[in-house]
């Protein structure tokens, strides 16, 4: 054998330092990511679980590799679209279902591929509940809706204080409590995307419009309506519907057992 073809032929490792200095693999190399079929086939296998269809959420977030042919990625996510296809309807840990991703990645692609778009996919479907995230109105709008009824509280307290109740001002510092804590609670459940948070927070946020609503309306029997005006059961009633809890997303399918052997 020549000496040429000794020096070509590879030289198994012989202990775990020699391995080590082996080439890495392409696929664990920084920057690289599994394929989109890989992720898929992760999703599909019997052992899924939520990690699975977070990573192929995120792979369909990435842009295709430059030696990806786009027509083999749309035809991947022309299958997720698939109504018939049940991996479209799984949700990841953020609530994203992996159709709406693979909407989102086909549109991505760009002409000719985001034209084949099923045109039912194009229609809003409604919710049950607010979208995710807050606007700057939301926060401005529960800001005044809090010190305006923190002020409806202090007349209140002046009224009870008037009439020789001695409680009046435990109460009435008790309840605006309450409101601020609901109300900071709700902001931060949709800040943090706590839905927990936000379900307390609206429930005292709308019991506390309830009780200005019961306050507005008799009493609008004696000042000829203005009370309808000058108690806040509007600003509490709006607050509550925009902080809502967010759309509850759809729950995660149990991972299919494996099939017995034959």
């Amino acid at each position: 054998m020549s000496q040429q073809a000794l020096r070509s032929a590879p030289q198994p490792a012989t202990d775990d330092r020699e391995a080590d200095l082996l080439p890495t693999p392409v696929a664990a190399a920084p920057g690289a990511f599994p394929s989109l079929t890989f992720l898929l086939e992760e999703v599909r296998s019997p052992g899924m679980v939520c990690a699975d269809i977070d990573a192929l959420i995120s792979g369909l977030g990435r842009m295709p590799a430059p030696e990806e042919p786009p027509r083999e990625r749309a035809d991947l996510l022309l299958g997720l679209l698939d109504r018939n296809n049940p991996v479209g309807d799984y949700a990841g840990s953020g609530g994203m279902k992996v159709r709406h991703a693979a909407k989102e990645a086909l549109i991505a692609l760009g002409y000719p591929y985001a034209l084949e778009l099923p045109p039912e996919l194009l229609e809003t479907q409604p919710t049950h509940g607010r979208e995710p995230g807050l606007s700057g109105g939301d926060v401005v709008l529960a800001v005044v809706s809090l010190l305006y009824q923190w002020g409806g509280l202090a007349a209140v307290w002046l009224f009870l204080e008037f009439s020789t109740m001695a409680e009046a001002g435990e109460v009435s510092v008790g309840i605006g409590a309450a409101l601020g804590l609901s109300t900071g609670l709700s902001l931060l459940g949709h800040h943090q995307r706590s839905r927990d948070m936000q379900r307390v927070g609206s429930a005292v946020l709308w019991a506390a419009a309830v009780v200005w609503i019961l306050i507005a309306l008799p009493t609008a029997l004696f000042t000829s309506g203005v009370t309808l005006l000058l108690v806040p059961w509007h600003l509490a009633l709006w607050t509550a519907w925009s902080l809502r809890p967010e759309a509850e997303p759809d729950e995660l399918p149990a991972p299919r057992s494996p099939k017995p052997a034959p």
